[in-house]
């Protein structure tokens, strides 16, 4: 399932491709956290490709991320670390008001990949834990000069993640540098 996904992505893009676009890279910082346990946020990363197709003040972005996701945890008394790997596929649409400034917003697909705990048991199971996540991104992005753009944005998960079975959610701050070729 998760290689037909990839595949997928990877054909549309292929074929966006032909479209009045550019393609580029993007990556930076996350600040994650799992909305609903009480935790607090930890720091990751995320890295990946768009390919951004203009239509006039209008632009559509399809792409593809690795997103490092996780958590802080209180874990009996001591503080343990969630790590979650995902696979993001964010299709965003950009409204530029000026040459330099626009908006965005869009969904997100996201498939989860491999997980980490490190606390008083280390886990690296997937049991029991959603494996596939539907969310929303919004943000604001700034053009800089030789195909280079920074943005913020906020991405939520509508999915519950079954997080030891409590009703939890993805939430994640990014911050990225990205460059159009």
């Amino acid at each position: 399932m998760k290689t037909r996904i990839i595949i997928l992505v990877i054909v549309m893009m292929g074929g966006f491709h032909q479209l009045y676009g550019q393609t580029g890279i993007r990556a930076g910082w996350n600040y994650s956290d799992i909305k609903g346990i009480g935790s607090d946020g930890s720091s990751g990363f995320h890295a990946g490709l768009y390919h951004k197709i203009n239509l006039g003040l209008l632009a559509v972005e399809p792409g593809i991320q690795y997103s490092l996701k996780g958590c802080k945890v209180d874990d009996m008394g001591t503080t343990g670390k969630e790590r979650l790997h995902y696979l993001d596929v964010p299709v965003l649409v950009r409204l530029g008001f000026l040459p330099l400034f626009n908006v965005f917003a869009g969904p997100q697909a996201s498939v989860l990949l491999a997980r980490s705990y490190e606390g008083t048991t280390d886990m690296t199971s997937l049991d029991g834990l959603t494996k596939f996540d539907i969310g929303g991104v919004v943000g604001v992005g700034l053009n800089l000069p030789l195909g280079f753009n920074i943005q913020g944005s906020y991405d939520f998960g509508f999915v519950d993640m079954n997080y030891n079975d409590v009703d939890t959610k993805n939430s994640v701050f990014k911050v990225s540098l990205g460059k159009s070729f």
